[in-house]
């Protein structure tokens, strides 16, 4: 029966996740933007310029040859755009252009719509457990691959 159920809780999981990006994608079509590029896209305007690739890998927890995919689609359609550093040639930051600004007040409605929409009817209560179990999760996840590093 725990099977069962843990089966069910990571296939809704995944369900959710696709769905949030099938939304975000439909609604970010007309600006040429992907779920995936927005949120990275996020994650750059909310920080203290330049932010480097490897601050979005290792907070964002996806890899580095996904980032740079991310990366290079958002500069080629003008949303970025790369910063040399002064101490490491090799080291470029991330800035967002005025196209990124002038799109981000719609990029946050979206998602703080579509947030509102999945979690709609839940009590703070819930939201407590909810992230508190999904948080144990992520760490028994996290220990699981370091275990696997380990060997």
């Amino acid at each position: 029966m725990k099977e069962e159920i843990q089966k069910e809780v990571l296939k809704t999981s995944k369900y959710v996740h696709q769905k949030i990006g099938c939304i975000i994608n439909s609604e970010l079509a007309h600006n040429d933007i992907t779920a995936a590029q927005s949120h990275v896209l996020m994650f750059i305007m909310c920080h203290e310029p330049p932010v480097y690739p490897s601050d979005i890998q290792r907070v964002m927890h996806i890899s580095g040859a996904t980032v740079s995919g991310l990366v290079k689609k958002l500069r080629a359609k003008g949303y970025l755009t790369l910063e040399g550093c002064d101490t490491d040639e090799r080291r470029r930051g991330l800035i967002a252009t005025e196209k990124a600004a002038a799109h981000k007040a719609e990029i946050e409605s979206c998602m703080s719509r579509i947030e509102n929409r999945a979690f709609k009817g839940f009590e703070e209560e819930e939201l407590e457990t909810l992230n508190r179990l999904l948080s144990r999760m992520a760490d028994n996840l996290k220990d699981a691959e370091k275990e696997g590093q380990d060997k």
